[in-house]
């Protein structure tokens, strides 16, 4: 989801480039004024604040983990190498298929003609609106079946979109020469796929792999509903079967490992993003196959879609309608859940664009070197609580505030539980906004920033002034990823949440634990009518910031070919 926020910056390019001619005259007409090179002190406070609200549950998980366990000897030689070895199974099957479903749709809809193609090229991306534990309701149930083949499936068909728009990116960024150079020398479309555009696309291809595998080991609902014990699921039963909560930090901190790996893998791989050699962007040339290859080209593209969207949505429909309208209403959870996803996501921005201000230049034209280092630790800390699933959160959060006493404990049953699960919420999505952010911000230039501080702006107004309008079209975007992902979030809000606050994804979840599947797809399909609609409008953005779009959807999004 990162992956695609990036691609909408390219919507501000003509206003980044008014913005910046704008300055340059005004820079070279007036004097250079004096600019601070000194670090402020309120930097330093943010980026406490920032560096606590993820790093300070952490620290609390591995300080419990440290100490002793009752259960651990039976958890660790009969229990832990299950849950090990169900989500190594996961993240390898679950995710090398999304990664081969989402790299597959997104070269054909990008380099092959064939029927359906301009509305697959969006609406493959609609499965990102199902949560992973809603699909294990509808599969389960509908297959008969559950166990780790039908996890596979499941998290196969509703995270392939990362893989898709990673590589979808990777692919429109890649050099048009290189792909025509090919194709003069006799190449046909399968082989200028794997032998050129695949090792260009390779970075984009395995960020998003790294982020799948990071959805997967984060997952709690899919695993507890199909049977398959994971380590996400572990830390539940461990806490609350057992009674240990050492053992269950030392599950979670084995979890925790796993997701930092994957973490720098997907860094890594960003690191080698190659963007091309093109010099100007234009739309690339696609091949037109024959009637039967290209009704193969819709079938392999409809296959992900049918199983991660269209076959669950219809089939928990049909439960729903089978059980009748719900014994309890939904206007109470629904309201819950627009409230939780609207603070968590206000709060969450406000996070992360505190840590972009702290690594924003001191000067107008560069960054000291303690400015830096801060920058990075706060870069780091935000990235490591996107990568920490929602239960070890949790776990962090409740393990801080029992240190603080019983009081503190029992006020989490009323406003002050809110509070927790909103703090929660911006130390697990602030590396979702965080990124984004960041790179509406790259937009602008120091001489933009000169410009402003020759006009008598410190580094906060040129902040706001300046450089914050820039991005705002990627502040909008974070906005809608963290208020969808705050509406899928179960293990985090299952855990701190307020007794009588059930948000759907709450309500879903314990009508499935009892087997009551068609009272559970009510609250399920609200939560996707819910996510679709921004879903829908991201994909909608993404679709005119193509590079090359040349399309009337909206001059703001367009950039000139």
């Amino acid at each position: 989801m990162r992956s695609a926020c990036l691609m909408l910056q390219a919507g501000a390019d003509r206003t980044v480039t008014g913005l910046q001619d704008t300055f340059e005259d005004q820079a070279s007409s007036r004097p250079a004024g004096p600019a601070s090179g000194h670090g402020l002190p309120w930097r330093w406070i943010l980026a406490a604040v920032c560096l606590a609200v993820p790093v300070i549950p952490l620290a609390a998980v591995l300080l419990i983990a440290a100490g002793p366990s009752q259960a651990w000897q039976h958890v660790s030689t009969t229990l832990l190498p299950e849950y090990a070895l169900n989500t190594l199974i996961l993240v390898t099957l679950g995710g090398g298929l999304a990664m081969l479903a989402g790299t597959v749709c997104a070269w054909l809809v990008t380099a092959v003609a064939f029927p359906g193609r301009d509305v697959l090229s969006w609406a493959l991306v609609l499965p990102f609106a199902l949560p992973p534990y809603i699909a294990a309701y509808a599969w389960g149930d509908l297959l008969g079946v559950r166990g780790v083949w039908v996890a596979v499936l499941v998290f196969a068909t509703t995270l392939y979109p990362y893989a898709y728009l990673t590589a979808r990116a990777g692919f429109a960024a890649q050099s048009v020469c290189a792909l025509e150079a090919a194709r003069s020398l006799g190449a046909g479309p399968m082989r200028r796929f794997v032998a050129v555009a695949l090792p260009m696309a390779r970075a984009a291809i395995v960020a998003g792999g790294a982020l799948i595998g990071l959805e997967i080991i984060a997952d709690y609902g899919a695993a507890d509903h199909l049977g398959v014990p994971t380590l996400a699921v572990g830390v539940f039963r461990t806490w609350f079967s057992l009674g240990d909560l050492a053992g269950a930090a030392r599950i979670a901190a084995a979890a925790l490992a796993v997701a930092m790996v994957l973490l720098w893998v997907e860094r890594k791989a960003r690191k080698g993003e190659v963007a091309g050699g093109s010099i100007r962007w234009r739309t690339p040339t696609t091949t037109k196959v024959s009637a039967p290859a290209g009704m193969a080209c819709l079938l392999a593209c409809l296959l992900p879609l049918l199983g991660g969207l269209i076959v669950p949505v219809v089939h928990l429909a049909s439960l729903a309608i089978a059980a009748g309208p719900p014994l309890r209403g939904l206007a109470e959870p629904a309201l819950a859940t627009a409230a939780a996803a609207a603070a968590g996501a206000t709060a969450t921005l406000v996070l992360a664009l505190t840590a972009a201000a702290i690594n924003r230049p001191t000067t107008a034209s560069k960054t000291s070197a303690r400015q830096a280092g801060a920058g990075q630790a706060v870069r780091v800390s935000m990235m490591a609580g996107y990568a920490t699933p929602g239960a070890v959160l949790a776990l962090g959060l409740l393990s801080v505030i029992a240190l603080a006493g019983s009081g503190a404990a029992a006020s989490l049953t009323g406003p002050a539980g809110l509070v927790v699960l909103v703090v929660a919420f911006a130390g697990r999505f602030g590396g979702a906004a965080f990124e984004p952010i960041e790179a509406g911000l790259a937009k602008t230039t120091p001489s933009m920033r000169s410009a402003a501080a020759s006009l008598g702006a410190g580094p906060g107004r040129r902040f706001v002034q300046v450089e914050a309008p820039v991005a705002l079209p990627s502040v909008l975007a974070a906005a809608l990823i963290v208020a969808v992902e705050i509406a899928k979030e179960l293990p985090a809000t299952l855990i701190l949440r307020p007794f009588g606050f059930d948000t759907l994804a709450v309500r879903a979840h314990n009508y499935a634990s009892d087997e009551r599947l068609g009272s559970a797809a009510w609250p399920a399909l609200v939560i996707i009518g819910l996510a679709l609609i921004p879903t829908m409008m991201l994909t909608g953005a993404i679709g005119r910031a193509r590079p090359g779009n040349q399309s009337d959807a909206g001059d703001a999004f367009q950039v000139p070919a």
